[in-house]
């Protein structure tokens, strides 16, 4: 770890340059930090070799981060300008597509197959480009939404039948497709941007939605009908102004990152409670959260240059200075290691 953070240091005083043709920030503390001890020291992963020599993802914004189910030393990053990047070893080194869509630009979300590594879905501006073959080769009309204004901006795919996809627009709408994105019909209108997507991690017929700025709905039909969730939401202020959704293995907790702050479901989604935290509700932004899906008593977040982790589901909290001045975007736990964490970090925006 801290031979990441070295290796970053000295391209940054070397003078490094960025790579791609997006517009990028002068600070140097952007891009992916990585702890392998829960927190208590931080090492930032920026190499990004390139034909030009070795830049940096160092003035990057980090917008979301995937990581392969299969093999966990391979992460998939969306950014805000430079588009998309890809590490094969745990963040030591990152890497762009051949592919000239995905060199610049905002990416808005990345899955992978649970069942076929080779098999990615990227959603970006009006489009969710698919890929078969590693990143080969890339079909960019698995979906195209022709309505203007209008992104692909969230994406899921069911783990028990990976032929089904759901998307979700920027307008509210959620469609469907059941044959890998050959068709597509629409089983959802919410009428706000789409946040999210969780789905069941026993039961895949169970899906939540979550939006920025209308709440939550819950279908366990497997689309063909929704609920839109109160469960003590209204009792929350800006609760249901929802940036991100976690669970654990089984599902059996729930934990959202909202306006309010955190809070947590014991019945997937259905209802919710309060989680308390150092701070009051709504004092600091929360985008970034995690939990150990095989201990959800063990809960992570970070905000404002801090990290706080919980081993008893929120009772008590412990806080590392973190090392960005960036807003924490999004969190993975290694789902083999809990005390292995990355964090992607973007600037903020009005």
């Amino acid at each position: 770890m801290k031979r990441f953070s070295l290796i970053a240091l000295s391209l940054l005083l070397l003078g490094a340059g960025c790579f791609g043709g997006g517009k990028t920030n002068t600070g140097s503390d952007g891009g992916v930090f990585k702890t392998s001890n829960a927190g208590q020291e931080w090492g930032q992963t920026a190499v990004v070799p390139t034909a030009a020599g070795i830049g940096t993802l160092a003035t990057t914004d980090v917008l979301n981060m995937e990581m392969d189910p299969q093999d966990k030393s391979y992460l998939y990053l969306g950014t805000r300008q430079n588009g998309m990047l890809y590490s094969e070893d745990g963040g030591v080194s990152w890497r762009q597509p051949r592919y000239d869509a995905f060199k610049e630009g905002l990416i808005f979300d990345i899955e992978v197959d649970p069942k076929d590594v080779c098999t990615l879905y990227i959603a970006k501006d009006s489009r969710l480009y698919r890929t078969t073959d590693c990143m080969r080769s890339f079909n960019n009309e698995a979906y195209v939404e022709n309505r203007a204004g209008v992104s692909v901006i969230q994406v899921a795919i069911d783990w028990y039948n990976p032929k089904t996809l759901y998307v979700g627009l920027s307008n509210g709408d959620v469609l469907k497709s059941e044959d890998a994105g050959k068709t597509w019909r629409t089983v959802l209108k919410t009428g706000a941007e789409i946040s999210n997507f969780l789905i069941h991690n026993t039961d895949s017929r169970q899906v939540l939605v979550s939006t920025f700025k209308k709440g939550l709905w819950k279908t366990t039909d497997a689309g063909s009908t929704w609920e839109q969730i109160d469960g003590g939401l209204n009792d929350l202020k800006k609760s249901e102004s929802i940036f991100t959704l976690v669970q654990s293995e089984d599902s059996g907790v729930v934990v959202s990152a909202s306006e309010y702050g955190l809070i947590r479901s014991n019945d997937f989604g259905s209802t919710w409670k309060p989680i308390k935290l150092l701070t009051a509700p709504g004092q600091v932004l929360i985008r970034a959260v995690a939990i150990d899906a095989q201990n959800p008593n063990t809960l992570y977040y970070a905000s404002n240059a801090t990290f706080y982790r919980s081993t008893d589901a929120g009772t008590t909290w412990d806080t590392e200075k973190f090392p960005s001045s960036r807003v924490p975007r999004v969190m993975l736990v290694d789902p083999d290691n809990e005390s292995v964490l990355y964090i992607g970090v973007a600037a903020a925006t009005e």
